[in-house]
């Protein structure tokens, strides 16, 4: 398959681009803004198969900081994504988030719950990505592994899912898409504690009993689908031997 991918600088979209790759598939990384529609009539001399838009704006507390430019971006710039996957009438997955089921939380949740809207009736699957690791460097691993943590706040709960086992779920989509509902939740179905990926780090700073503005308190995905697509996760973030970041 021929598949687009915008994002591929990222996180997830480095790896992303690399398991298609490796699996055979043939990967167009699209660059530039996304926003701008200039940037995509760069890519319109190839027939795409599928298109992958995880090229965004994250994170919730900057998010109150720059509203307007998470909603250009996030929102403004998956329209176009839309558009351009339609005209090769390919399916379309897009990095949505864990986010959108408490979207009135912050500006960011409520970008993510308007791709969703965005998306209805067009040939695409929402990706409620949860809480993916290692991440970027400003997220809690990542924090963790630099000494960064300053302090947690106990009665917090995610479901940390690792970026290769997010990887093979979104293969999983592509090759099953469609028989995958428009959103589903990408995570492992398993809930921790963040005061215990503390502990594993040795953290012994400061514990905190508070809920910051627009975060939310408890996240678990539904992957029931993915269970019965034959798809487990490999890793445990409480699992050490698990911290080695593979490529």
């Amino acid at each position: 398959m021929l598949i687009a991918i915008t994002g591929a600088d990222g996180m997830i979209g480095s790896r992303l681009s690399k398991y298609l790759q490796r699996r055979g598939d043939s990967v167009v990384e699209i660059e530039g803004d996304i926003t701008d529609w200039n940037t995509w009539v760069k890519y319109l001399d190839k027939n795409y198969d599928v298109v992958i838009h995880l090229a965004a704006l994250a994170g919730v507390r900057p998010s109150f900081e720059q509203p307007e430019l998470y909603y250009k971006n996030n929102v403004e710039g998956t329209k176009l994504a839309f558009e351009f996957a339609s005209m090769f009438d390919a399916k379309c997955l897009y990095a949505s988030s864990s986010n959108a089921y408490e979207w009135w939380g912050n500006p960011y949740a409520a970008t993510k719950k308007m791709n969703e809207i965005q998306a209805e009736g067009r040939k695409a699957i929402g990706m409620r990505f949860h809480t993916v690791w290692p991440g970027r460097d400003d997220m809690l691993f990542r924090k963790f592994e630099n000494d960064e943590v300053k302090y947690i706040n106990r009665g917090h709960y995610r479901d940390f899912i690792h970026v290769h086992d997010l990887i093979k779920a979104i293969g999983i989509i592509i090759d099953n898409f469609h028989d995958v509902d428009p959103v589903v939740d990408i995570g492992t179905g398993h809930v921790t504690p963040v005061e215990e990926v503390a502990k594993i780090f040795g953290f012994d700073g400061e514990w905190r009993d508070e809920n910051p503005q627009g975060e939310r308190v408890k996240t678990k995905a539904d992957v029931e689908w993915l269970l019965q697509l034959g798809w487990t996760p490999e890793y445990n973030i409480l699992n050490k031997d698990h911290h080695v970041d593979y490529e």
